[in-house]
């Protein structure tokens, strides 16, 4: 009875200490976007924002561009927020850019496009 106790016990350590060691274990980063040195930044003004859900989607709509390395969030949230966009200007426009942002669905109502654009000065 000792010896089926020990060997249950065992298993379960063992066990454990596999899970232990994979949940643990470094993956790799995802390849992340580098900048260029010829990448110029923008700032842009960005209204009709309703929720945190439209910053997500139109950062991310953006950052999926070839030849944009990053599109953040400037400062709180509000009906117009800024965002700051860095693109390669080789690769894509700025009119591009301000054409993903106002292409970009609201969160609350995907067939609706409400984001209009106005530079930062």
């Amino acid at each position: 009875m000792k010896s089926k106790y020990f060997s249950v016990m065992s298993l379960l350590f063992a066990m454990s200490f596999t899970i232990a060691q994979i949940s643990c274990a470094q993956t790799p980063n995802p390849q992340s976007k580098t900048s260029n040195p010829n990448d110029t930044t923008v700032t842009i003004k960005v209204s009709g924002i309703t929720c945190s859900g439209d910053l997500t989607m139109i950062a991310a709509g953006v950052e999926k561009m070839n030849g944009v390395s990053s599109c953040k969030q400037v400062g709180k949230m509000s009906t117009s927020t800024s965002f700051e966009v860095k693109y390669d200007p080789s690769k894509l426009s700025y009119a591009e850019v301000v054409k993903a942002i106002e292409g970009t669905a609201s969160c609350d109502h995907p067939d609706q496009r409400p984001y209009k654009v106005k530079i930062k000065n």
